[in-house]
């Protein structure tokens, strides 16, 4: 009877010292539930369609063109510069120069210039950033820093747009001497 007392005194000090080890697991658990439920609610939120002041639906943009490289027959806008290169001329190094290319949509959709994209870390560039309707106006202004230039510069900016095809390529020269 004695070893059935000890036996039984073990088994039951056994199960008495995984209480804890089960309180750990189970608030685990629930703790890993509920950031699982928080991760759910965030991800679930981020795409309510809250569209912030300035940005557009990305319906408008259209690619014409089908896998077989025929063109359809669609409303597109179309992205007219009145010019597409710019000499500045001479200029000293150091100077600080700006110009703007101005465009017209010639298209018969609503025009978006996506991104702007300067050759060089010497040109900041400066779009319209709302939608241009069809016959509208609008531009890019380049400004370019000569600073760390010298001699004949050559350089270019991507203009990407909601147009066939998407990019359009501006380009300034500069002779930079020497103050």
């Amino acid at each position: 009877m004695k070893k059935i007392f000890f036996l039984y005194f073990y088994i039951q000090k056994f199960f008495v010292s995984l209480q804890p080890i089960k309180k750990y697991l189970l608030m685990n658990m629930y703790r890993f539930l509920y950031q699982l439920v928080i991760v759910f609610v965030v991800l679930g939120c981020a795409g309510c369609g809250n569209q912030k002041k300035g940005e557009f639906d990305s319906t408008i943009v259209n690619i014409p063109v089908s896998a077989d490289g025929k063109n359809e027959k669609t409303r597109m806008p179309k992205l007219e510069f009145e010019q597409t290169h710019h000499d500045f001329g001479k200029l000293i190094q150091g100077e600080k120069v700006s110009f703007t290319y101005k465009f017209k949509n010639t298209g018969n959709a609503t025009l978006v210039i996506s991104s702007v994209s300067p050759g060089c870390n010497c040109t900041v560039a400066q779009f319209t950033q709302t939608p241009v309707a069809v016959g509208e106006t609008g531009s890019v202004t380049v400004n370019f820093n000569s600073e760390t230039k010298k001699g004949l510069v050559n350089s270019s900016i991507v203009v990407q747009a909601n147009t066939y095809p998407a990019d359009t390529r501006l380009s300034f020269t500069a002779n930079v001497g020497l103050p």
